[in-house]
């Protein structure tokens, strides 16, 4: 499943404009991101702490997506092939984000970034609305998982027109300690 990408079905695109099939909170979010595009591996860093197969599989057993294309497998470094998916294969490159190595950042630092992601989510949301994603950044225990986190943070945030407005401002934050 972490290797295929997914699109909604009509049925799919009609569910979320309907709401007329009931889905738990974290299936309609994975169903929200369905694209086409995103293999199940993106769409579990979304997830954390989720089975993202089972909720893929009963996705498409309730014919609300279905299977676009099969990503390649991604290269090994030893030569052998990984037999477990890695959701945290598909983490931004610290360069990427501008950020040092998560192994240099201080446990102080991860408590200090865990705190602001948390209480940015607070401000612009009623306080404990955002409850998957407040428990997914609670129970990170790494900078590494924190970061995994980042991005399920930052399209929460840009969700709001406040958060839209802030989130520069709130990423030049977290970025001095994530």
């Amino acid at each position: 499943m972490f290797q295929l990408a997914f699109a909604k079905t009509a049925t799919g695109k009609q569910a979320i404009e309907t709401k007329h099939i009931p889905l738990s909170l974290v299936d309609r979010r994975v169903l929200l991101l369905v694209d086409g595009v995103k293999t199940g591996e993106e769409l579990a860093m979304f997830c954390v702490g989720k089975d993202v197969s089972s909720i893929l599989q009963s996705l498409l057993d309730q014919e609300l997506i279905e299977i676009v294309a099969t990503a390649a497998p991604p290269a090994t470094t030893s030569g052998v092939p990984d037999t477990a998916p890695d959701t945290l294969s598909a983490l931004p490159e610290p360069g990427d984000l501008g950020l040092p190595p998560a192994s240099q950042r201080s446990a102080k630092e991860m408590e200090m970034a865990r705190n602001f992601m948390i209480n940015t989510v607070n401000t612009v949301f009623q306080p404990n609305t955002r409850l998957s994603l407040l428990e997914a950044i609670q129970g990170c225990n790494t900078a590494t998982e924190l970061r995994q986190v980042y991005l399920q943070w930052e399209d929460t945030l840009s969700t709001s027109r406040i958060g839209l407005k802030r989130l520069p401002e709130f990423k030049k934050k977290l970025f001095t300690v994530l």
